[in-house]
């Protein structure tokens, strides 16, 4: 049994559809989504449209669709600042039958495969508190490599090292039912297992925004669970042409509606570090220097913020 994982795909459709070609030649048996499917890239309707296409697929939703679902029945003339921009874009893009599939969705499932239970929600809060996000965020990690070459190996050692010596981890994962546990959410992939083999935890990373520091190509996992019920994870990464990507993106309507999300979108693409987190600190410390109180933030200070950060190239790291 060969179950593909996917998260975080962010309206970028061209990774989305890498990964499913590759999964299709791996053949998986099933798709499993842990959420993100809109926001950040221009194309969230067909991203949907691509997941509703699928068979044997089993959906939840990410923190990113209550984004969209807070905007319904929402009076659009009102839609008026800088801050949202993307979220009005996206919202305007997906069609009536797709953000109802989306929204539809659970936040969470436990499926059983090959006798394994398996649990699947957004993030790892969900199972082990805050014990990635406390050091492994994708902001603390673009800290944490600043300036450095990160490979996949040396990454996960790095992560692996840390768990092992991490008691809060530890005691939570021993506590854990035997099974599988499933999360996406930090665009970092990783995956820990027991030494017995028998509680496997497994992030795929984003393969629409990744953001772990490592370039080399777009990520998913593929779990393998045999008729004995060993667990194989494996970690994929997919090349993928990320500059002939960026030009699509500069092209887009979305780059058009919601330019200064779209500009540090694509510098998180070429780097696969975050950005975002910091210009929206940014964004903050600038308005109250300003003295400009309303938020979200008005169109103005927005993008005049985006240019001081721009120019100065500034990233927090």
């Amino acid at each position: 049994m060969k179950l593909a994982v996917i998260s975080d795909i962010h309206g970028n459709l061209p990774a989305l559809e890498t990964v499913l070609k590759d999964a299709k030649n791996n053949c998986v048996d099933n798709y499993i989504f842990v959420g993100d499917y809109c926001l950040s890239n221009p194309y969230p309707n067909e991203c949907i449209q691509a997941i509703r296409d699928l068979d044997n697929k089993y959906v939840i939703r990410g923190n990113e669709e209550k984004y969209l679902e807070n905007l319904i029945n929402k009076d659009q003339v009102m839609w008026t600042d800088g801050q949202m921009q993307i979220s009005y874009y996206c919202y305007r893009a997906v069609s009536y039958d797709n953000l109802n599939f989306l929204l539809s969705m659970p936040t969470a499932l436990s499926l059983t495969f090959n006798n394994i239970n398996l649990h699947a929600a957004h993030s790892s809060e969900e199972f082990i508190e805050d014990c990635e996000y406390k050091e492994w965020s994708s902001a603390k990690v673009a800290k944490r490599y600043a300036n450095k070459n990160v490979t996949s190996a040396s990454f996960r050692a790095d992560l692996c090292d840390y768990l092992d010596n991490y008691d809060k981890f530890q005691q939570l994962f021993a506590k854990l039912e035997q099974g599988i546990y499933l999360f996406g959410h930090s665009h970092i992939q990783w995956s820990y297992q027991s030494k017995d083999g028998k509680t496997t935890l497994v992030n795929p990373r984003s393969c629409g925004l990744p953001l772990d520091c490592i370039t080399e190509g777009i990520p998913y996992s593929i779990l393998d669970i045999s008729d004995s019920g060993t667990v194989i994870v494996d970690e994929r990464r997919i090349p993928f042409d990320m500059d002939t990507y960026i030009n699509t993106l500069k092209n887009s309507d979305q780059f058009q509606k919601a330019t200064v999300w779209s500009e540090i979108i694509i510098e998180e693409l070429r780097s696969s570090r975050e950005h975002l987190f910091f210009f929206l600190k940014f964004v903050e410390q600038y308005a109250e220097k300003i003295g400009d109180t309303r938020r979200p933030f008005a169109v103005d200070t927005w993008e005049n913020a985006y240019q001081f950060w721009a120019k100065e190239s500034l990233t927090f790291w």
